[in-house]
């Protein structure tokens, strides 16, 4: 039995740094969590924002207010700190990506079923508002233009700049490993099934996972009897910010926009273009993080994480790393 939460939701914050942040406007917006505590090796309790500070990491881990953890670290740091926390049975949500190989998020999940934990990958990215909207619309897009033939996802982000990776990027690892894991969980909440063809990577700044540049291509289909073949490009070289996901509906040769900068939804084929929908919300980032909390508040007051769903996700982007097949 795992542990599910009956009562108010104790978090505790594991790095308080630009991410962390945002979890904790989201949970002080939605009032159904409570921060319980704060835990970053890099600032002191007077930098806490008022919330409870642990001095040390096993303060936290033996406090038994604290029921689930957010790990917020640098991302090569995400899965041994994740295995502590659950030795000691607490729930985790943990930000993308999880884990660097499919043999680490195994072993997450096995330590989370010897401690009666959950699991719960942090894809912010489903939840922004234009990609929430054209999932719930799609039995009504169907109806109207057919079914979807493809898709074209195309990822930018101004982090390699004159030789220089910016220092918002020197956590992520590399461009497919960063936007490759927000188009993969976007698509796998859209689609039943998705195959990997083809990786193929730019230029590297460092090594293993330090792709500046990636292509992809792959194939999908799902129970509502879409089919059809995609590509993906992510870019940290464009020194700009500039991110949209096309599909299109070869029956009405219709294509749909999602303008994922500007959160909006648009129409185009031989009538013209229309505007499907716009969201209102000025800080995008804070948008997927809202929608985030929610489904997280959700998902541990009904005792459930998203473990399948992050092995997809991240099975389909490990493996041609690894010279596996990505969907075995």
């Amino acid at each position: 039995m795992v542990a599910r939460v009956n009562k108010k939701i104790n978090m505790a914050i594991v790095g308080y740094g630009y991410i962390g942040k945002y979890w904790e406007k989201a949970i002080l917006k939605d009032n159904r969590m409570n921060i319980a505590g704060i835990y970053d090796t890099s600032i002191n309790a007077s930098d806490s924002a008022g919330h409870k500070f642990y001095k040390t990491f096993e303060h936290l881990l033996n406090d038994p207010e604290i029921n689930t953890c957010i790990i917020c670290t640098p991302t090569d740091n995400h899965y041994t700190t994740a295995m502590e926390i659950l030795s000691y049975g607490k729930n985790i949500v943990v930000e993308k990506p999880t884990v660097l190989n499919m043999e680490e998020y195994n072993k997450l999940l096995e330590k989370a079923r010897e401690n009666h934990a959950l699991v719960f990958n942090a894809f912010h990215f489903v939840y922004s508002p234009e990609i929430a909207w054209f999932r719930t619309s799609i039995p009504d897009l169907h109806k109207e233009y057919g079914k979807i033939g493809s898709f074209y996802s195309y990822f930018s982000d101004p982090y390699f700049i004159d030789g220089e990776l910016k220092n918002k990027a020197l956590s992520l690892l590399g461009s497919w490993v960063d936007s490759g894991s927000n188009i993969l969980s976007m698509l796998y909440s859209i689609f039943d099934s998705i195959r990997l063809d083809s990786l193929t990577f730019g230029d590297s700044y460092a090594g293993t996972f330090s792709d500046l540049f990636s292509t992809a291509s792959m194939k999908f289909n799902d129970s509502n009897k879409d089919a059809g073949f995609g590509h993906t490009v992510t870019n940290w070289v464009s020194n700009s910010s500039f991110k949209y996901t096309d599909f299109t509906f070869p029956e009405t040769d219709s294509r749909i926009r999602l303008n994922h900068s500007g959160l909006t939804v648009t129409i185009s084929n031989d009538t013209g273009s229309k505007l499907l929908f716009s969201a209102e919300e000025e800080n995008h980032l804070l948008a997927h993080y809202i929608g985030l909390e929610a489904a997280v508040y959700e998902a541990l007051y009904s005792g459930k994480g998203n473990e399948e769903y992050g092995k997809m996700v991240y099975n389909t982007m490990y493996s041609p790393l690894n010279g596996d097949d990505a969907n075995a």
